[in-house]
């Protein structure tokens, strides 16, 4: 009957965590939708927001990107391994990780909005602001991104329940991706501006919420006393960090894959605009991306229970690679051209070899907690996932420097800087409060394009109208003389409003340069007029006339080898490493887990047995009497 009951007690026990275990790895996973949204506005393009919405010379948008990248990476030497420490040494009434998850995400969500929508600088100001905003978002970002992915391997050390939530994990990240990147590409080409700032707030919103649901609804695996009592120190955490082989070279894999897999998407904006043309019809490149993603990772587990992670990590690296070799060869001949639909095709095999291999390569990290507690004695969850987003955020330095060096030696830089001025000039004229100030605006442009237009040496007329933007205060808006001849290819529309409301669609007043001034009216009584700039219109696009056909045959070569080249290199390399140099299979895993549990069971025993001879000890002679 004892032992009936005992089976029964632990039946009990397992179903109610088995029943919390599916409750947790719906919540937590889901928690990753609005991460990998607002780490994708970041990660994937800040620098896009900046070269397509933000006019800065060559050398500040240089100075720019090497101090994120490099100096960011050396706040991530300091902060990481320090937010690491003090994740595994919290006792706090919430939880191990919970409140660092949340803290984490409002305070970055809170530098993200400032990012997008405090315009108030510009030149080497604008540099210094967005570079201690960073600072200031991966730092918060570490909170949240630690706390996270550490709470991840302490839901279950049962392989088949780590590669549930994995899988799910990975799969609502990937569609957080897809949703923030669908959305970005799709309203912000033609309006960067203001719908970079919407895009911000609705990310933010998203963060917040799903994060809201990790912290709330899912309950943390309660810690034994001696992990509570457990300190941990920079010099232990360096340790196991350093002692822990198979964790080093699935970052070095890690760092490899990432920098490769990222330079796509860090560089796809710039090669579809150099070979398409600037539009929001990348969105759909995108949704074969968000497919893709999702239906791989759904796939994952089948895969892998049936191939194995080794040989599913070989076949995933080969179909990625196919799929950036015929990128590669796209639009240099007829039968090939680069268009959405040829993108799309080799899109596929990217993104999903991709996805496999990153899927397959977390759970090998993740794994290494159990090999830290195999060989070490310790599990140090939040020590050693603290090297996932270091290595996340190395990587993504690592992809600015590429990222910089192609766009500034190719040229690309400065041909881009004809959209963002346009792209610059639209917010600023839609934000003149009257009429009157706007045809002021629209005319004194009109002059400066005459005047260079009209004169025999360049040089002398670009003085000119440098003292004329001082002198008619445009100074405020921040037009640059050797970009000014975009704007002559824009469209200006009127829109006319009776007592504040619109009457009619706006009016196509035609191609800057040419507009006849007599179309330019000025308020009169209860009617007002609000005038507007686009570069894409009808069919018609400024922006495509000012980068796509002044694109150079090196400028196409040099993104080629950075979106194609560099990939298929990167990614073999990590495969090759973890094939060659990772050693925890599906066998030995369970050879790990089964030793450790030997381990507890032998500690429970030894424990039991000691305490055992210590109440013989204190018991009473009496005691003994009374028993017999």
């Amino acid at each position: 009957m004892k032992a009936a009951t005992s089976d029964t007690i632990v039946d009990s026990i397992e179903a109610t965590r088995v029943k919390q275990f599916n409750k947790n790895k719906w919540f937590f996973s889901l928690g990753g939708i609005g991460r990998d949204m607002s780490y994708q506005l970041i990660n994937a393009f800040l620098l896009t927001y900046v070269q397509f919405g933000v006019s800065l010379e060559l050398v500040q948008f240089t100075t720019l990107s090497i101090i994120i990248g490099v100096g960011g990476r050396l706040w991530d030497a300091v902060n990481d391994p320090v937010m690491g420490a003090i994740i595994e040494g919290s006792h706090l009434k919430w939880g191990k990780f919970k409140p660092w998850i949340m803290i984490g995400a409002i305070g970055c969500g809170a530098i993200i909005i400032l990012m997008f929508t405090l315009r108030v600088f510009t030149g080497w100001a604008f540099v210094a602001f967005l570079v201690v905003a960073y600072l200031l978002w991966e730092t918060t970002y570490t909170m949240n991104d630690i706390g996270y992915w550490a709470m991840l391997p302490s839901l279950s050390s049962k392989e088949k329940e780590r590669n549930q939530v994995t899988m799910l994990t990975v799969i609502f990240a990937g569609l957080g991706a897809f949703i923030g990147q669908g959305l970005i590409t799709f309203f912000t080409p033609g309006n960067v501006v203001v719908g970079y700032r919407n895009m911000s707030i609705i990310i933010v919103a998203s963060l917040i919420l799903c994060q809201a649901l990790t912290t709330f609804f899912v309950k943390e695996t309660p810690r034994t006393e001696e992990e509570k009592q457990s300190k941990i120190s920079l010099k232990k955490m360096w340790k196991t960090i350093k002692n822990n082989d198979q964790l080093l070279w699935m970052a070095l894999s890690l760092i490899c894959y990432s920098v490769g897999s990222g330079l796509l998407v860090a560089l796809a904006y710039n090669l579809y605009y150099l070979e398409v043309g600037y539009d929001n019809q990348a969105f759909y490149f995108i949704v074969i991306f968000g497919v893709c993603s999702i239906a791989a990772n759904a796939l994952y587990t089948l895969l892998a229970n049936k191939l194995g992670r080794k040989k599913l990590q070989l076949l995933s690296a080969a179909l990625a690679i196919l799929g950036y070799i015929g990128v590669a060869l796209l639009g240099w001949t007829s039968i090939l051209p680069f268009n959405i639909l040829t993108l799309a095709i080799f899109g596929v095999l990217i993104f999903t070899g991709q996805t496999l291999f990153y899927m397959a390569t977390i759970i090998n990290m993740t794994n290494c907690v159990e090999y830290n507690e195999y060989t070490q004695g310790e599990r140090n969850e939040a020590v050693v996932s603290t090297l996932r987003p270091f290595v996340a955020k190395f990587s993504s330095a690592l992809q600015y420097g590429i990222v910089t060096l192609v766009l500034v030696a190719s040229g690309i830089y400065i041909l881009s800087q004809n959209i963002s001025t346009m792209e610059s000039q639209k917010n600023f004229l839609s934000g003149i409060k009257t009429s009157t100030e706007q045809i002021d605006y629209i005319s004194d442009i009109q002059d400066y394009f005459e005047i260079y237009e009209n004169a025999l040496d360049k040089g002398d007329a670009n003085n000119q109208i440098e003292t004329l933007i001082a002198q008619d205060g445009l100074t405020k808006y921040q037009l640059k003389v050797s970009y000014l001849q975009s704007l002559a290819d824009c469209k200006i529309f009127r829109t006319t409003f009776v007592n504040g409301e619109q009457v009619g669609d706006p009016v196509d007043l035609g191609i800057w340069k040419n507009i006849d001034g007599s179309v330019l009216l000025s308020d009169s009584g209860t009617t007002t007029y609000v005038y507007s700039m686009e570069l894409i219109a009808g069919g018609y696009n400024a922006a495509n006339l000012n980068f796509k056909e002044s694109g150079t045959l090196e400028m196409r070569i040099w993104m080629r080898i950075a979106v194609c080249g560099l990939p298929i290199i990167l990614i073999a390399v990590a495969w090759l490493i973890q094939n060659k140099k990772f050693k925890i299979d599906e066998k030995f895993y369970n050879q790990m887990l089964e030793t450790i549990a030997a381990r507890h069971t032998e500690t429970l025993d030894t424990t039991n047995s000691k305490e055992a001879s210590e109440d013989n000890l204190n018991e009473k002679p009496e005691d003994s009497v009374n028993k017999m």
